[in-house]
């Protein structure tokens, strides 16, 4: 063979290269630095379910499939193939093997062209780290970089480097990836066949690719089956029986379980190449599953989509997150995730405000609220069937979801304490001052996520702690706080779990075999989102139906379009019954109280039932609605004070009731007991509770249409009177302008100006208001 004088110089520099002097490679070194940050680029990102199962991937910034592993986390065997078949003396040389290089270079100048590499797995890590065309100047390159390489890193980190910038064909870079997409597997479940594959690919991705290309496939992994017999790193036999397994047929397709939720957590930490969450796969396609099959129905319904969130209530992990039935549905917006969007939850708000009023004492289960037509400022709230009861216990207001009641005890407890409690147990999204939202709040007025709603409803399963959901498997557990008292939850619980369930008959709920539920629904306004939330003592399960865009869907209820999934899915986690939270040591005691007035009971109180009470808690004073008054003999009117001499006068029990629910039930035609009339001539006598006008509203600005005529444009005369109330007189301007009893129907003609308006009863009692005609 003769060497050309080209040949020459290149091998002299090699040579050089080779033996140079430990100062002369140190200056090099420093002048030429090795890029370090291109040993390690970066990676695609991979979403973990609770059992480090991947559940979706994410490209990398260039494109690639590269999920960098250690090499703890890459089977043996696989080290054990690279090492045998790519660099037997890896661990002694110091980045190149000089006879190898010798003796590549003579082949290769012989033949003009490279066609023997001679590299180590030091000098491959050098070439992917840099790429370059295959001259022998860059191979004189890739040796001063294999040189680098072992000055400033261990072996193990060397080798480290090579499985995770191997190619595999395509944008597979690295073992990770490559096991993943040709085996489905981790690396660390690699076997020995798959293994020898797995080192054969990357001497030329496309030639050796198993599927498009089987046969040389098949020769490369035979080759390096045989290597490993060669030096021992196989038994013969088990080599032998490697090479005649099956190549894979087609590459595993990239998981996309829980897409929402791993979407979600890519975008709040881009960088990260793993994130490992608290998700139950299981769970995740139970509940899939489950919504995908109600969605059958639910379409013919004209509702298009839907999202489930299962927490669980003792850890608050985060075990399924659906934000839609199909993630790939775009016809049907199924990439937005509905599990996190603001939607009006309807009256899905009402359990936390009775748990509140409970744990601060303003009412107990059996307390009575009126449920009566109800105006507060500008705001006139109706029951969702169009009905009223007068009267009803908290407990059937919160079961029969009414919202006369609710808007009531809302106001008594407070807007701004309310939404500060929402606020503490995590309804981020309510955002505003509790000005913006008025009362309209508890009936579905702001917005909040399912997720955030799920994990207040797990508040209640956990007795009141409440701890914000977990998602990141990595992170410590989040810290609780007291929300609500045990008792304020025991209470709830045990209203929520009488509601009627829709995918039961009535009375079978107790059943074996049936999970035990408290829940709720809520329906948002303009019939646009049904929700349903409840749990168990184990689980709690948030559900939303509707259409993502918003389109709203007539008759839309979460009785009828979101329970029935609710329930679906916890008969589907909980196949075998489970139970509802049944905390010990709780302070619950009954008290008797009057039957009427649900208050501690006088002497006239002659019906009275038990009251369960928090005790040193709730509160409960005596009996306001009997009452005894003495009554002259004679003419059967009310005396009192000084006006008792002389006369001769007897008791009498008198039941008063407050002057809203009298006037309601006289204005529906209720016989209203009376109340013996005031003497007129016993002042002292006279008292009780005045009339309070209901209409004109003096927050409202009546407008007069010209297009109308006059005796058409008129304004209902409407106040709330007490039983002694007699006849109203009502005056505007100082003009008598009508009478009548009270709920009897009586009107005024709208005319431009501001007016002011004065009712007074027969006791001489009075209330005024000023309105405006426009």
């Amino acid at each position: 063979m003769t060497i050309g004088k080209r040949g020459r110089r290149l091998l002299a520099v090699a040579l050089v290269l080779l033996l140079a002097p430990p100062a002369a490679f140190l200056a090099l070194d420093a002048l030429f630095p090795f890029p370090v940050e291109r040993l390690t680029p970066p990676a695609a990102t991979v979403v973990l379910d609770n059992r480090d199962a991947p559940i979706r991937f994410f490209l990398a910034p260039d494109q690639s499939w590269r999920f960098p592993v250690a090499l703890s986390e890459v089977a043996p065997v696989f080290l054990d193939a690279v090492l045998a078949s790519e660099d037997r003396r890896f661990f002694i040389h110091p980045g190149v093997n000089p006879a190898s290089i010798l003796k590549a270079a003579v082949s290769n100048l012989r033949a003009g062209r490279v066609v023997r590499g001679g590299s180590t797995i030091t000098m491959q890590v050098a070439r992917l780290a840099e790429p370059k065309p295959r001259t022998m100047g860059s191979k004189l390159i890739e040796c001063f970089r294999a040189f680098q390489l072992e000055r400033h890193f261990t072996k193990p980190e060397i080798l480290e480097f090579y499985v995770n910038l191997a190619p595999f064909g395509g944008n597979m870079v690295g073992i990770g990836a490559a096991s993943w997409f040709y085996f489905g597997k981790s690396p660390a479940a690699l076997s020995l066949a798959e293994s020898a594959l797995l080192t054969a690919i990357p001497r030329a991705p496309n030639r050796y690719h198993p599927v498009r290309r089987p046969h040389t496939a098949g020769l490369a992994r035979a080759s390096v089956l045989s290597a490993m017999a060669a030096t021992g790193a196989a038994p013969y036999a088990a080599a032998l029986e490697a090479a005649d397994q099956p190549l894979p047929e087609r590459l595993t397709r990239p998981p996309l379980i829980a897409p929402h939720l791993a979407q979600m957590l890519k975008d709040r930490d881009p960088g990260q190449p793993r994130i490992r969450t608290t998700l139950d796969s299981r769970v995740q396609e139970l509940a899939r599953q489950v919504m995908r099959s109600r969605l059958i129905e639910l379409r013919a319904q004209g509702v298009e989509n839907a999202a489930v969130v299962v927490l669980d209530v003792r850890t608050r992990e985060v075990l399924a997150l659906a934000g839609s039935a199909d993630y790939q549905d775009i016809s049907r917006f199924g990439r937005v995730n509905a599990a996190t969007a603001r939607r009006s939850p309807g009256s899905a708000l009402k359990p936390f405000l009775y748990a509140q009023a409970f744990q601060e004492g303003l009412i107990a289960p059996e307390s009575l609220i009126l449920d009566i037509p109800i105006t507060l400022g500008s705001y006139d709230p109706h029951n969702y069937d169009g009905t009223y009861r007068g009267r009803v216990e908290a407990r059937d207001a919160l079961i029969h979801s009414l919202n006369a009641p609710a808007v009531r005890l809302f106001s008594e407890v407070g807007q701004d304490r309310f939404l500060a409690l929402l606020r503490q147990g995590g309804l981020r999204s309510l955002d505003r001052p509790a000005s913006h939202y008025g009362l309209s709040l508890i009936l579905g007025g702001g917005e909040v996520s399912l997720l955030d709603l799920t994990n207040l409803y797990a508040t209640l399963g956990s007795g009141g702690l409440h701890g914000q959901p977990r998602i990141l498997a990595d992170r410590p557990p989040n810290s609780v706080s007291r929300l609500f008292s045990p008792e304020a939850c025991a209470l709830v619980t045990d209203i929520l779990s009488r509601l009627e369930r829709p995918d039961l008959p009535g009375g079978i709920e107790r059943a074996k075999g049936v999970p035990a539920v408290a829940w709720k629904t809520g329906t948002s306004f303009g019939h646009r989102d049904a929700f349903a939330l409840g749990y168990s003592s184990r689980y709690a399960v948030g559900v939303w139906t509707g259409n993502v865009q918003g389109r709203a869907v007539k008759g839309i209820s979460g009785a009828r379009q979101a329970a029935p999934l609710l329930f679906d899915i916890f008969r589907t986690l909980e196949p075998d019954g489970s139970g509802l939270p049944r905390p010990d040591g709780l302070n619950l005691a009954e008290v008797e109280v009057c039957a009427v007035s649900r208050q501690l009971p006088g002497p006239d109180c002659v019906h009275r039932i038990k009251l369960t009470a928090i005790p040193g808690v709730t509160v409960l004073a005596p009996c306001s609605i009997h009452k005894r008054v003495l009554v002259d003999a004679a003419t059967g009117l009310r005396v009192a004070g000084a006006c008792l001499d002389g006369r001769d006068v007897r008791q009498e029990v008198i039941t008063e009731h407050p002057a809203e629910l009298t006037s309601w039930w006289r204005a529906g035609g209720m016989p209203v007991a009376e109340i013996p009339a005031p003497s007129p001539d016993c002042p002292e006598a006279q008292g009780g509770q005045p009339p309070r006008i209901t209409s004109p509203k003096p927050q409202v600005v009546y407008q007069v249409r010209p297009d109308a005529p006059a005796q058409f444009q008129r304004v209902g005369l409407t106040a709330q009177a007490g039983p002694d109330a007699g006849r109203l007189h009502w005056f505007q301007d100082g003009l008598l302008l009508a009478h009548g009893a009270p709920g009897e129907p009586l009107f005024v003609e709208l005319a431009p100006g501001t007016h002011k308006l004065m009712v007074v009863d027969s006791q001489g009692r009075s209330d005024s208001v000023r309105y405006v005609v426009e």
